[in-house]
């Protein structure tokens, strides 16, 4: 190579150098997000296209958006009020005083599904907020909903699910504290304060601390008022607005300072588990066992603290009673622990007889701390507060709200929204390719993104320094997350075309972007803290330590651990006397408590036979203890797979030998014993049953012009609409899980009209007519029509919208009850698609598992454990435990049980009680067959060699049919059903078809 060509080689190399780094230093100014980097016109331009961009995809509005935009334009808020009476409105029935429960006036009776309208003349147009007065009935634990419409429209969300103010109160208040046969003291029941109220409605979420507002126009305006859930007497309402000027702790001071001044050497302890009133049943007292609480007890449970989980979310309070022997300034110290939430600190309203005394208090924050913790409540300088108290009776409240959060929580939502909408625009323009190979010019089809992703950045970080104000400290989880999700977000800015490669950063998964963001969200309206006590004290007071010593911590364990040798729970629990019966139940030890209190109650006084329940923390247990003959009398709680394989073996009895077996089933679907027939027996009975439902967005399928389907043909028809928007639709066959489990499979199997076995049980069916059908559909959902194959929450992708049509369980409802508030009225449920018949009818077949009672064969006293399974499961008691579960833990706690008649009149909220009945009338549960198993796990394996292997679905098939056809005759060998081959004697498989033969004393005189 010559020198010249060496030359030229060297420059143009240099050439290229420089060329390059000129060309990543301009794309570096032209990309990075920095205020110095882009020209205020430009920022503004940046953040008015993404609130542009927003507004073309938000389809629904919640309340921070609309009262947002009314304050942004200065929609008035007027002082006139208007009383609304009795007699000024129309539905429900109208009581006169008599029936009044006291009230001043006629009142309105309302329960659910009723609607109350009425009209009002506003002099001018502008925010009005709707006062109550109302009185609670007793003839349902469930929180009272409303839905409001003014003029025949929802403003905004929440006002489809409004819930009122409710108040309970211990049931120990004045009467004796009650504890259980080992002297553990026993939580207890909540009872309904049933009182007039006159109440404003607020926002569920509790991100104002002011009531919800509604616009009305000038001139008349209709106001209708239906009630969803609940019983409950309507008086005046009240269509105005009240104002509540609370003072700041300055002024507040100045007022009282001249003619009052602190106590001295005085403390007022107030116990924190022992409360006056709550807002929940579910907020409840808990055991702790720490010498540093009080009260403390090492040998048996006591209730000694305010459980924090229990005391959470947005809206909860409680109230207690304290008394003040001398008036006077006095500190407020609480002792809390809060070690969860990612770290986040909590707020707490504080109120004193009922009004917030100053602004401080009004929301009230405490710290993340891993200990217990004294908290005197100070101001930003460390300075105590000084609240007056005069002498006599008071009331200290503790509630929650998130209003310091609001603006971040809606934000950072908002923005969660926007990075979506993106994420299916590109799967969109994509068409969902995953091709590393192929390059994409993303900008050339969405020239706006980069201003996008900019805005979106920069919304973001700005709400992270928001939060970081807001909470004090940069260095927790949930700023971790954020900034991690912000330099996610900053590489695809860099370079728009990377985000078709790497959706799993940008908004797909828990790790995305998208995810991270999301994952803080909760722990930022989450608001747990345990309490054991308050004090009201002088300066000068000396508080008790908040934690114990460590000697003293050894010195409790010591005597704990010496106590455990000796305590009757775990040394006596065999000592029962001929009247008493010992069941172990599948259970928590909540509703163990409150069954043992039902039974003490109501069974044992009737009968006289007492019950001993113990907790089962595993059903292997029950096999183990059948070897060492050590079982009990009987079980409940036990899972749906049991009762057949111990029957099988002869360690349980046959129920249906017992008198009155026939007149407690007619109280069931037939079908739901199907699992615990073998042979001629009957080897359980029924206590709950799941039910699977369509669960679908009434939103996005109003958006694209779609209803709820019906049969699965319209299922397949809907999913290519879906899909166009970067959604779809969810079976429980797109699980997580690799395992495909009869609950997900034989729906499809029924519904197509085919069958797992033979009449005989020793042949599987799987390969013939109408099952064969059914597998080459159910695995073309995801061969041909692209459903997703893994979906990890199917509730979170229903809550985001990526799965806006699913198949859901009763635990999926009542998540979205309770813990999705943004949806309210904006989803619904139905029964299942189904396939229709020649008959036209569509047939919605689907299995139901649940819990079963049982009675062991060696057990010496059978009659009178069936006369304790009868009563326990039949409609009354059923029905009873679903309101005492309620009235304890909560209305998050709802209890389906398998007796229909007990549902019917169950605690079960009446918005959905229909519905599941309805589906509850297609149950086709498999019946047991030994060996079954095989083809459960075969046909699981079928669909998993045809869906992630490509396989045909003939062949799988043909190769799980031998396998299964294989494993039949060899257990049927084992328990003596073939011999050299040969059926000896009929296995007689339960079926929709049969059952009758089983579940009628006419089918037993076969």
């Amino acid at each position: 190579m010559t020198k010249k060509m060496k030359l030229t080689y060297i420059i143009a190399a240099l050439l290229l150098i420089v060329f390059t780094v000129i060309l990543i230093l301009g794309r570096e100014n032209m990309r990075k997000p920095s205020d110095e980097l882009l020209s205020q016109a430009d920022y503004e331009r940046s953040m008015a296209a993404i609130e542009s961009y927003i507004s073309g995809f938000q389809s629904a509005e919640n309340y921070y958006t609309i009262a947002k935009g009314w304050a942004e334009d200065g929609v008035l808020t007027p002082s006139q009020t208007y009383i609304i009476d009795a007699e000024s409105r129309t539905g429900g029935q109208v009581y006169d005083q008599t029936r009044s429960q006291d009230y001043h006036d006629q009142v309105t009776y309302l329960e659910p599904g009723d609607e109350l309208t009425f009209s009002v003349d506003v002099e001018e147009a502008g925010l009005y907020e709707l006062w109550l007065d109302y009185y609670i009935l007793e003839e349902t634990y469930l929180e009272p909903e409303l839905s409001v419409q003014v003029n025949e429209q929802a403003q905004y969300n929440e006002m489809n699910r409004v819930t009122l103010f409710m108040e309970w109160e211990p049931e120990n208040v004045d009467g004796e504290i009650q504890y259980d046969r080992y002297g553990d003291q026993l939580p207890p029941r909540s009872i309904l304060k049933s009182k007039w109220e006159s109440r404003a409605l607020f926002d569920p979420n509790h991100f104002f601390t002011t009531p919800l507002k509604f616009n009305l126009d000038q001139g008349e305006n209709t106001i209708t008022i239906t009630l969803n859930e609940g019983y409950l007497l309507m008086g005046e309402i009240m269509i105005g607005n009240e104002e509540e000027n609370i003072p700041s702790y300055e002024e507040y001071f100045a007022s009282l300072s001249d003619q009052q001044s602190p106590v001295e050497n005085k403390m007022i302890t107030i116990e924190a588990e022992n409360v006056a009133t709550k807002s929940r049943q579910s907020i409840r007292p808990q055991y702790v066992r720490d010498p540093a609480v009080t009260p403390y007890e090492y040998r048996t449970r006591v209730l000694n603290v305010l459980d924090g989980n229990s005391f959470a979310d947005p809206g909860d309070h409680v109230k207690y009673n304290f008394y003040v022997e001398e008036s006077g300034f006095y500190n407020l110290t609480l002792k809390y622990f809060q070690n969860t939430n990612n770290g986040m600190p909590t707020r707490r309203r504080i109120e004193i007889d009922g009004e917030v005394p100053f602004q401080e208090l009004e929301l009230y924050l405490f710290e993340y701390t891993s200990r217990w913790k004294n908290e005197t409540l100070q101001d930003d300088n460390g300075e105590d507060f000084y609240i007056y108290l005069s002498e006599g009776e008071h009331t200290l409240t503790l509630s929650i709200d998130n209003s310091d959060v609001a603006d971040v929580y809606h934000e950072l939502l908002t923005m969660l929204e926007a990075i979506d909408s993106l994420g299916r625009e590109i799967t969109q323009l994509t068409g969902g390719l995953v091709d590393r190979n192929r390059d994409w010019r993303i900008e050339q089809y969405m020239p706006e993104i980069s201003t996008y992703l900019y805005a979106i950045i920069e919304r973001i970080d700005e709400q992270k320094e928001v939060l970081i104000d807001i909470i004090g400290d940069d260095s927790l989880p949930a700023i971790t997350e954020i900034e991690i999700a912000i330099d996610m977000l900053k590489d695809f800015y860099e370079d728009p075309d990377d985000i078709p490669h790497y959706m799993q950063r940008f908004n797909q998964g828990h790790a995305s972007a998208y995810g991270r963001i999301q994952s803080i969200l909760p722990s930022l309206v989450h608001n747990p803290m345990s309490l054991d006590k308050f004090y009201f004290h002088a300066t000068d007071a000396n508080l008790e330590h908040a934690n114990a010593s460590i000697f003293n911590r050894m010195l409790e364990g010591i005597k704990a651990f010496g106590y455990s040798f000796f305590n009757p729970r775990y040394n006596e629990v065999d000592q029962v006397d001929d009247d008493t019966i010992e069941i172990w139940v599948n259970q928590s030890r909540l509703y163990v408590e409150i069954m043992q209190r039902m039974i003490d109650e109501a069974f044992t006084p009737n009968t006289g036979i007492k019950v001993n329940l113990s907790l089962l923390p595993d059903e292997q247990r029950i096999v183990l203890s059948n070897a060492a003959d050590s079982v009990p009398d009987g079980a409940l709680g036990v899972s749906h797979n049991m009762p057949f394989e111990l029957g099988l073996r002869g360690i349980i009895e046959d129920l249906s030998q017992y008198d009155g077996f026939y007149d407690l089933a007619k109280q069931f679907n037939p079908n739901t014993f199907t699992q615990v027939i073998y042979d001629e027996g009957v080897y359980g009975i029924p206590e709950t049953q799941d039910v699977k439902l369509l669960f679908y967005r009434k939103d996005m399928l109003d958006f694209i012009g779609e209803e709820p389907p019906e049969t699965w043909e319209e299922v397949v028809s809907l999913i290519p609409m879906l899909q166009r928007y970067d959604m779809n639709v969810f079976v429980p066959l797109g699980a997580d899980s690799a395992f495909k489990g009869f609950d997900t499979t034989t729906p499809f199997i029924y519904q197509f009209g085919g069958r797992l076995f033979n009449e005989t049980g020793n042949q599987t069916a799987i390969h013939q007519e109408g099952a064969y059908e059914a597998f080459d559909f159910m695995t073309s959902l995801f061969t041909v029509y692209n459903m997703p194959i893994t979906t990890s929450e199917f509730y979170q992708s229903f809550r985001d919208g990526k799965s806006p049509v699913g198949i859901g369980d009763a635990n999926l409802y009542i998540q979205l009850r309770h813990a999705a508030p943004e949806l309210a009225g904006q989803w619904g449920l139905t029964t299942i698609p189904g396939v229709e018949n020649e008959q036209g009818v569509i047939e919605r077949w689907d299995p139901t598992y649940g819990s079963n009672a049982i009675i062991f064969s060696d057990s010496p006293k059978k009659e009178k454990t069936w006369e304790f399974i009868r009563w326990w499961t039949s409609a009354d008691t059923q029905a009873k435990f679903s309101y005492d579960i309620q009235s304890t833990l909560g209305n998050q706690f709802l209890y389906l049980t398998a007796n229909i008649e007990g549902f019917k009149v169950s605690a079960w909220p009446n918005d959905s009680k229909q519905v599941i009945l309805d589906q509850w009338d297609w149950i086709q549960t498999t019946g047991r067959v030994p060996g079954d198993y095989i083809i459960e796990r075969e046909l699981s394996n079928a669909w998993n060699r045809v869906v992630l292997d490509g396989a045909n679905p003939r062949i799988a098939i043909d190769q799980a049919v031998r396998i299964i056809d294989r494993e039949l005759e060899r257990k049927l060998r084992e328990f003596g059903y073939i011999e050299d081959g040969q059926l000896v004697r009929p296995y007689l498989v339960p079926t929709i078809d049969n059952i009758e033969r089983w579940m009628t004393e006419d089918g037993q005189e076969h």
